[in-house]
């Protein structure tokens, strides 16, 4: 296939693509939970989180963003005891990618090319009153920014979901299973609206991080919810604590999330991290990427690290210096025709003067 062939080929691919996000229904899109509904101007969401830990406390700030623009949205978060619920710095993930970035290292590859003696270049790859069912009960409801937040408590998986369908929240086939086991243990539910802050505007871009603090005797990271996912799940995790935290159990079995960060921060370069860091100071970041989320059987839980091994990403680019290289060797190779030329000149001169 020629590459002009491949190019149209893969843009039907994408108009095809788009066409079936355009009329999709909606979907539980994040690693806890969180949903955008697949209405008119579809739009997706990604997340991130940050979990702060010391020992007895667990913050987790959760960052969305909002592609294209949507009315509303939904989010919900089983959490192991009662929860405040807060706005968090706009600027912490930004500080958090800034800190976990990968170390870039050069290669250079002099392989001879010519790509300047063509035309062009290749491409680069380059709500508290709302009537909760038997077995429900609404702790508390607040508005926080574009946020509608409710907590919940439920002795009843089948009333909790019923709860969240009778007020505006996704209902996907098996919800109440999913749910069945945080009831069992006594968790609460924080159940949250993302709202314009007008009533003719829009959610879309980045939203302000939420943050819910609790109190946690480990790290974890519910994920239970998402088994109801009709999309993959991309996962993002950063760790606050006291040392190094690694995953203890995962929410597919047999599976591991890859470490992408680990080292002491400085506080000093940190400003948005700042209130967190009284939890501790060594930042783990793990990700990973769950292809069939109805495999999904648990949540992460992390434990502290035999040792503090620090670990940062190493990412190679590779700088083609093939150009100067083939430049060279057409110079070496004219100077050479050059000097050839007369040499046979001087040659036929001196033959014509004899």
């Amino acid at each position: 296939m020629t590459r002009g062939c491949r190019w149209v080929a893969a843009f039907l691919l994408l108009l095809v693509a788009a066409s079936a996000v355009s009329v999709a229904t909606p979907a539980w899109a994040c690693g806890c939970g969180a949903y955008i509904p697949n209405a008119a101007g579809a739009s997706v969401a990604t997340e991130r989180a940050l979990i702060a830990w010391d020992g007895a406390r667990q913050d987790v700030v959760m960052s969305f963003q909002v592609s294209g623009s949507s009315e509303s949205a939904a989010w919900v978060m089983p959490v192991p005891s009662a929860a405040e619920v807060t706005l968090a710095d706009a600027e912490l993930f930004a500080d958090l990618d800034r800190l976990t970035a990968p170390r870039v290292e050069f290669r250079d590859d002099w392989w001879p090319t010519f790509d300047w003696l063509s035309t062009g270049y290749g491409d680069s790859e380059g709500s508290a009153g709302a009537r909760a069912p038997s077995g429900v009960n609404v702790l508390d409801r607040q508005r926080i920014g574009p946020f509608d937040v409710s907590r919940l408590a439920a002795d009843d998986a089948s009333a909790l979901a019923n709860w969240l369908a009778d007020n505006g929240f996704p209902n996907p086939a098996g919800l109440d299973r999913n749910l069945a086991a945080y009831v069992t243990q006594r968790w609460q539910l924080v159940a949250i609206k993302l709202v314009p802050d007008d009533a003719t505007g829009a959610l879309t871009g980045d939203l302000q991080p939420l943050r819910l603090s609790f109190d946690a005797d480990s790290v974890v990271y519910p994920m239970r919810l998402s088994r109801s996912a009709t999309v993959p799940q991309t996962i993002d995790l950063y760790i606050l604590a006291q040392h190094r935290m690694d995953p203890d159990s995962s929410p597919v079995p047999g599976t591991r999330p890859i470490l992408q960060y680990a080292g002491r921060i400085d506080d000093a370069s940190t400003p948005a991290l700042e209130p967190y860091l009284a939890r501790g100071s060594y930042l783990t970041r793990w990700s990973e990427f769950i292809a069939q989320p109805e495999s999904i059987d648990g949540d992460y839980v992390f434990a502290t690290a035999s040792a503090d091994d620090d670990f940062r990403k190493v990412v190679y680019v590779t700088r083609h210096r093939g150009d100067l290289t083939g430049l060279l060797i057409l110079g070496v190779l004219g100077v050479g025709v050059v000097a050839a030329t007369l040499l046979l000149v001087r040659g036929a001169a001196k033959r014509a003067r004899s």
